[in-house]
C-alpha cells in the first residue's frame, strides 16, 4: 500500500505540482510591466495629428504618471512613454488638457495646461517627428512656451 501512495506522488502529484509552476512563471513572464490607459484623443486642425493624453502604470514604480503623445492620424499608440510630455500624477487628478490651435502656415501648436503640478519629467517643445509641431505648456499660473 505505501508504494502505490509513493508511485501516486511520484507519478501523478509532482508532475502536477511542476506543471503549476511553469503555468505560473510563464504568466508572470508575460505580464507587461507597464500599461497605458487613454484618457483623452484629440484631432489636430488639419486632421493629420492626433493629441492623445495617457495615464501610465508601472508595476514596479508605484502610482500613475501622465502622458501625451502625438501621433500621425489614424496611428496606434505605443506600449511606451508619451513622446511629447510625461509629469508623475494621474491626468484627471491634474486637470491635464490640451488644446491645438494653427501656428503660422505650415505649423500646428498643441497647448497643454493642468490645473496641478505634478513632477515634470519631459515636456518638449518641439515634437521629434515633425519640426512644425510645437507644444507650450501652462501648469497653474505659469506657462512655458517655445517654438517660436
Amino acid at each position: 500500500m505505501q508504494k502505490v501512495v509513493r508511485d501516486i506522488g511520484l507519478f501523478v502529484v509532482a508532475p502536477l505540482a511542476i506543471l503549476g509552476g511553469l503555468t505560473a512563471w510563464m504568466f508572470a513572464a508575460t505580464t507587461p510591466e507597464c500599461s497605458n490607459g487613454i484618457v483623452k484623443q484629440l484631432a489636430s486642425p488639419d486632421d493629420k495629428y492626433t493629441a492623445v493624453v495617457f495615464v501610465r502604470s508601472c508595476n514596479h514604480v508605484p502610482g500613475f504618471s501622465s502622458n501625451i503623445s502625438v501621433l500621425v492620424k489614424d496611428g496606434i499608440l505605443a506600449d511606451g512613454p508619451g513622446n511629447l510630455f510625461i509629469s508623475e500624477g494621474h491626468p484627471e487628478q491634474l486637470g491635464v488638457d490640451v488644446q491645438w490651435q494653427a501656428a503660422g502656415a505650415k505649423g500646428l501648436q498643441l497647448n497643454v495646461s493642468s490645473k496641478f503640478r505634478g513632477a515634470v519629467l519631459q515636456a518638449d517643445p518641439v515634437w521629434s517627428a515633425n519640426p512644425n509641431i510645437t507644444a507650450s505648456y501652462q501648469f497653474g499660473a505659469a506657462q512655458s512656451s517655445s517654438g517660436q
